[in-house]
């Protein structure tokens, strides 16, 4: 009986060797126990990834086939290849070729001495090269807008591409006296072809470190979307596997994947663009003004009925294009009626027995400095900075008379922020959604694209995707929660626009628009707003920013 037992107990450490070395049974043993044991938390699951798993055919070994694609994952892609469409497929070798705007002419489609309030008046784009040949296709990236200094009056154009170097913008009349028309060339198609190339020929343009630190030591390593594999070096996995979203770090030395504390992220100073392509992107050849043909026009009453009654703004309602208009610095949507918020009264009431959760990135921040710091009519919990300062922190005020409770919290990887931070607080704004229980006292706005600019459009496209889902659960468990989603705005024409540039937040404010389109909640249309009122800022100041409050808080309230 002895030397069968031995025989077998020898056969057993042979097999139990051999899948120790050559089937990775280590690596599955490390993270199967990691899965058993690791608390159930609401922070991303983290593991050390380990190399693809290897399939042999005919004698050959290959990586194995890619898994199918997850419904969210062809959601994702479906809306980038909608996007990707509008983008025009052009090239060119000779700078020269590209669209010139002091070359370019604009002129009136319709001529006539005076128009009518509510009347279509069309403007007419024809585009010439440097060297004063016309072009023969479109996708310039235009920036129209109609306006009137003394009536505090403007409003954005809707641009026809007719895709032979000329266009049509229309431009609806809303108010009686002169208007006057200003259409920029923000860049031509070469630079749009070329910029929407480079966004999607890298993982971004911000390079990301985190910091990890265990019984008082530290160490720094290279974060991001991904990381290639590199001798020597283990990779932590960051995943929530609810929203398929993940992030990676390479594994500092003696430390855990969990031990990862705080992040940090910078410029990386890196082009995708040629250097004839640089020479579009020069600031001379950014946002320049094409020559207009005619003098302001006159614009009457003639019995419009524009003022004709319109419903209070409501959740659900949804936004044309032009979603408004401003007339004495007033924001006018289209669809109804926006109440104006300018006393501190006036907000404390809409207010009042209400929780305010400002989920994104600095502009919102504007809301809570604004409520704390302009009209207080709250105050900072365990906050004792203003302005500014502190810009990582999650902030909460409170008004216990009024019982009105503010946070602030930003809207999660990737952020932008070139001191380390502690990075868990910044949650992932599906997630945040899904802890919240909701009520007809909770309001939720919601904003993000500034932080994502600097990455390939399906990263944008994917939390886009996530927080919709988020908020049809929300609904589903309390369909009283009101919330409003605020667009991303314009910003100045200085930004480095391979980087941060307003083409990226365009297609960003499409994206929007497509993915929150026939669901019930509030859309605040704050791209159109900036354009209209030419405010090129990242927070945008005085009328423009008091009439974004006002929208939201109407939707609110």
């Amino acid at each position: 009986m002895r030397k069968p037992f031995i025989l077998v107990l020898l056969l057993a450490i042979f097999l139990v060797s051999f899948g120790w070395y050559q089937m990775n049974l280590q690596d599955y043993l490390r993270n199967l126990l990691q899965t058993c044991f690791v608390p159930t938390t609401n922070q991303p699951l983290m593991k050390e990834s380990t190399t693809p798993p290897k399939t042999k055919h005919q004698g050959q070994i290959s990586e194995s086939s890619p898994p199918p694609k997850t419904k969210l994952q062809l959601e994702v892609d479906a809306i980038f290849e909608k996007m990707e469409n509008l983008i025009p497929k052009v090239s060119f070798t000779d700078f020269n070729q590209t669209t010139n705007g002091t070359n370019s002419k604009i002129s009136i489609a319709n001529p006539r001495e005076t128009y009518c309030v509510g009347d279509d008046f069309v403007v007419r784009v024809d585009m010439f090269d440097h060297l004063g040949k016309r072009k023969t296709y479109g996708g310039d990236f235009l920036r129209p807008r109609l306006y009137s200094l003394n009536l505090g009056a403007s409003v954005s154009g809707t641009v026809e591409d007719f895709k032979n170097g000329s266009y049509h913008v229309h431009f609806p009349l809303y108010w009686a006296g002169k208007a006057k028309v200003t259409i920029l060339l923000f860049h031509p198609s070469e630079g749009v072809a070329a910029l929407w190339r480079s966004r999607h020929s890298s993982q971004g343009f911000i390079g990301f470190q985190g910091r990890y630190e265990k019984s008082g030591k530290e160490a720094v390593t290279k974060c991001g979307f991904r990381l290639s594999k590199e001798d020597g070096k283990e990779i932590c996995e960051y995943k929530d596997p609810l929203y398929e979203e993940v992030f990676h770090c390479y594994k500092a030395p003696n430390f855990t994947c969990e031990s990862l504390k705080d992040m940090s992220g910078t410029d990386i100073q890196v082009s995708y663009l040629t250097p004839v392509e640089k020479q579009i992107f020069q600031r001379s050849n950014i946002a320049v003004l094409i020559p207009r043909q005619f003098s302001p026009v006159t614009v009457l009453e003639c019995g419009s009925n524009l003022k004709a009654s319109k419903p209070k703004c409501e959740i659900g309602m949804s936004s044309p294009v032009p979603s408004g208009y401003f007339y004495d610095e007033i924001w006018n949507p289209l669809y109804c009626n926006m109440t104006v918020y300018k006393k501190a009264d006036n907000f404390t009431d809409c207010l009042q027995g209400k929780k305010l959760f400002l989920i994104g990135d600095s502009t919102l921040r504007q809301f809570i400095m604004h409520f704390t710091e302009k009209i207080k009519i709250v105050k900072y919990f365990r906050y004792h900075y203003s302005g500014w300062a502190g810009w990582p922190l999650t902030l909460e005020a409170m008004n216990m008379e009024k019982d009105i409770y503010v946070s602030y919290k930003r809207h999660g990887f990737p952020l932008q922020h070139d001191g380390f931070y502690y990075f868990k607080e910044d949650q992932y704004i599906s997630r945040q959604i899904d802890q919240r229980a909701g009520g007809k006292d909770t309001i939720l706005v919601i904003t993000m694209g500034q932080h994502f600019r600097q990455f390939p459009l399906r990263v944008f496209i994917q939390r886009a995707v996530n927080i919709r889902r988020a908020i049809e659960r929300l609904f589903l468990r309390s369909p009283d929660t009101k919330v409003i989603i605020k667009t991303e705005n314009t910003r100045d024409i200085f930004t480095p626009p391979e980087r941060q540039g307003d083409f990226h937040g365009y297609t960003q404010y499409l994206v929007l628009k497509e993915v929150f389109q026939g669901i019930n909640v509030g859309f605040v249309d704050v791209w159109d707003m900036t354009v209209a009122s030419s405010t090129m800022s990242v927070h945008p100041p005085g009328f423009t920013f008091a009439n974004i409050m006002s929208l939201t808080l109407t939707f609110a309230c």
